[in-house]
C-alpha cells in the first residue's frame, strides 16, 4: 500500500466529518431559534371571539391594517369616552 496515498485520504474523511458537524450545529441553532419566534409570535395570536368591547375592535383593526392611524385614534377616543375614561 501507497503510504503517500493515504494521509490525503484521511484529511479528506477529517474534513467530510467536521463539515457534517458543523452543519448538525448549526441547524440545530437554526432550528432553536425558529422555535423560540414561534412561540413569541403564538403570544399574540387573538381570537375574534375573544373581543368583548369596541376598543378591542379598533385595537385588532389597526393591528390587522383595516384602518389607517389616523382612523384609530379617532375611534379610540370614541371607544374610550363610551367606556368612560
Amino acid at each position: 500500500m501507497n503510504k503517500k496515498a493515504l494521509s490525503p485520504l484521511i484529511a479528506t474523511l477529517l474534513l467530510v466529518i467536521f463539515a457534517l458537524i458543523l452543519g448538525a450545529i448549526t441547524m440545530n441553532f437554526g432550528k432553536t431559534v425558529v422555535q423560540e419566534e414561534q412561540v413569541k409570535q403564538s403570544a399574540y395570536t387573538i381570537s375574534a371571539a375573544s373581543v368583548d368591547n369596541q376598543l378591542k375592535e379598533v385595537q385588532i383593526d389597526y393591528l390587522l391594517g383595516r384602518i389607517t392611524l389616523d382612523q384609530y385614534l379617532e375611534r379610540e377616543k370614541v371607544a374610550l369616552d363610551e367606556m368612560g375614561r
